[in-house]
């Protein structure tokens, strides 16, 4: 397999095995020797201009080696090309230093103190920093452990709700300095990416002007849900029941509705793509490449869209949203 392409799956896959996570005291890793041992710290920005900005630094034992670390970047601007670099390191080229609270993985960066978080990606010619203005508090909604046999997977909650400055710079352009809002998570997991879920739904209504939320469901391999939860700032998070998703439409041509429902069963919003931004699907990409990972791995599909969320008697809140499959027919 190219190396390129070992990267690729590598690097989306924990995005999708690895949901965003809560705020944590430290942005330590605590690897573990399994084989299918992941972990990733995502970092999320929706800018005043539409532009989504994403950072992750991960470290996993999936694929060849072991203890690697990957840091991955994706910036995509209206009306422009879309960006995307990543670059893998050995566990020599990472680390956490305790003294300055700062996690490194090859040249990029994510440190949290003195009431800010700041994450740098300098990747393949191009640049990305993210400077919150939050500290990481992490939490971890009721239900955010998954257990599968005897692994395990983890979700926290780092940064839910907190302005944004960002700097993006693709190779050979201008820099670009906005605001917005952001987000980051933490997830860890020994689970088998093909055995953690069949589908994942995320929505972040990230930007100051609207009410601002997070909504986050999966379903299990088994047909079981959770977590399922949505968390409104200013409140605490609200524990869902289920959630159906159909769609009209194929691949990037694909128009995705969601209906969440809670505990009584009565259904409560209904979630609504309105334009794509992404579609991510690794092994497809690999052709029969594809074949000789797909039974560790599976085979994720991930689009991202713009959407909207309506609940009866509120205003509709608009955000971003992540549809992530086991396959898509």
């Amino acid at each position: 397999m190219r190396r390129e392409a070992r990267l690729q799956v590598l690097g989306l896959l924990l995005s999708l095995a690895l949901p965003t996570v809560a705020a944590g005291a430290t942005l330590e890793p605590s690897a573990s020797p399994s084989d299918t041992y992941g972990e990733s710290f995502t970092f999320i920005g929706d800018l005043e201009d539409s532009t989504f900005v994403l950072v992750q630094l991960q470290v996993t034992n999936i694929g060849p080696g072991s203890r690697t670390g990957i840091c991955r970047a994706t910036v995509l601007r209206p009306g422009q090309r879309a960006w995307t670099a990543q670059k893998k390191v050995g566990s020599r080229e990472w680390g956490y230093d305790a003294a300055t609270g700062t996690l490194r993985v090859g040249t990029c960066s994510a440190r949290s103190a003195e009431g800010v978080t700041r994450v740098e990606a300098p990747l393949d010619g191009g640049r990305v920093v993210l400077e919150y203005a939050a500290p990481m508090a992490p939490r971890s909604p009721e239900g955010s452990e998954v257990e599968v046999g005897n692994a395990r997977y983890r979700h926290e909650m780092m940064l839910a709700f907190s302005p944004l400055k960002a700097k993006v710079q693709p190779p050979k352009s201008a820099e670009l300095e906005q605001v917005g809002g952001g987000y980051a998570d933490h997830t860890r997991s020994t689970i088998a990416p093909a055995k953690l879920a069949r589908r994942w739904v995320r929505f972040r209504a990230l930007r100051e002007g609207g009410e601002r939320m997070v909504l986050l469901g999966r379903e299990g391999q088994d047909g079981e849900f959770g977590p399922v939860y949505s968390w409104t700032e200013g409140g605490t998070p609200t524990q869902l029941e289920s959630f159906t998703l159909s769609r009209e439409g194929t691949k990037e041509r694909s128009v995705w509705t969601v209906d969440v429902f809670g505990g009584d069963g009565a259904k409560v919003m209904v979630l609504r793509s309105t334009s794509l931004l992404q579609r991510s699907a690794p092994v497809e990409e690999l052709g029969v490449l594809g074949g000789l990972i797909k039974p560790v791995v599976g085979a994720p599909v991930t689009y991202l869209h713009r959407a909207v969320l309506e609940r009866a008697g509120k205003a509709p809140v608009t955000g971003l949203m992540e549809v992530s499959l086991e396959g898509d027919p």
